[in-house]
């Protein structure tokens, strides 16, 4: 397995693609009832190698992600040799957290500056090492959600 059996949360949604995908492995219902129980590992390698593909699929669609706590934000951009980050950190004791609801609102209709909340920019570039997928998924795994390009754009275009 490359990545990591998906849950019973992740899988519930899946149900259908699981079914089909069993389906075109020429796995009936009682075939993977009756592998469930007399042959577990079995299944487990089975469960993995749907997991694989629903992970491969999911992350070849990402990007960009970001990371962020109440005084830290970073967006990260998947190139195709190197990951790119952009991102700001606060320094104003009185700033409002960056995970507040509304905060990014403020700061997007210049209710809130940046100079506010004593923001320090920064950017940096590295290698990947390891696969770009599994990179990808070593962040998801970290904490990262999937975000849009315009968001790493729009951080990145403060910097100048």
């Amino acid at each position: 397995m490359k990545y990591r059996s998906l849950t019973t949360e992740e899988l519930d949604p899946l149900r259908d693609d699981f079914i089909q995908f069993l389906s075109a492995n020429t796995i009936t219902g009682d075939d993977w009832v009756k592998t469930k129980k007399n042959q577990p590992e079995e299944a487990e390698k089975i469960l993995g190698i749907f997991s694989d593909l629903v992970w491969e699929k999911s992350l070849e669609k990402i990007d960009y992600v970001e990371h962020r706590d109440a005084r830290h934000l970073k967006v990260f951009f998947f190139g195709e040799k190197s990951m790119d980050v952009v991102g700001f950190s606060v320094n104003s004791v009185s700033a409002p957290s960056l995970l507040a609801e509304g905060t990014f609102t403020k700061l997007g209709s210049g209710a809130l500056k940046f100079s506010e909340l004593g923001a320090a920019f920064f950017a940096s570039s590295k290698n990947y090492s390891s696969e770009r997928s599994m990179e990808k998924f070593k962040m998801m795994e970290s904490g990262c959600t999937p975000c849009e390009k315009a968001f790493y754009y729009g951080i990145k275009s403060l910097m100048k």
